[in-house]
């Protein structure tokens, strides 16, 4: 069993840690990082997404923002949304979005 769980551990490791993925019903979702281009949208609100705070010690951080954005994606289908903005930093692994529902969802 001791053999099994290091095995598993080092798996983890190896594949940083990313348990993160899109749902379906998200993948049409864009992530914008200007505000300015949702001015004509509807507001739905704002989601907190978070990770565990350590990811980036076993990830890039470009690896870690892809996953807060995968995270903000899910979360805005729930409400009803078609685009996020993050509006802050990462901060002790927690990430804010603004969630839109824009007319016009071009991809960017």
């Amino acid at each position: 069993m001791k053999k099994y769980m290091i095995s598993l551990c080092i798996v983890l490791l190896a594949t940083g840690c990313s348990f993160v993925s899109l749902d379906s019903q998200a993948r049409d979702i864009t992530v914008l990082e200007d505000a300015n281009l949702v001015k004509d949208c509807k507001s739905l609100g704002d989601t907190n997404v978070s990770l565990w705070s350590k990811a980036e010690t076993f990830q890039s951080r470009t690896k870690v923002e892809s996953q807060f954005d995968t995270l903000a994606r899910n979360q805005a289908a729930t409400m009803g949304g078609n685009t996020v903005v993050p509006h802050s930093q990462t901060i002790k692994g927690q990430r804010k979005y603004s969630v839109y529902n824009c007319a016009l969802n071009t991809k960017q």
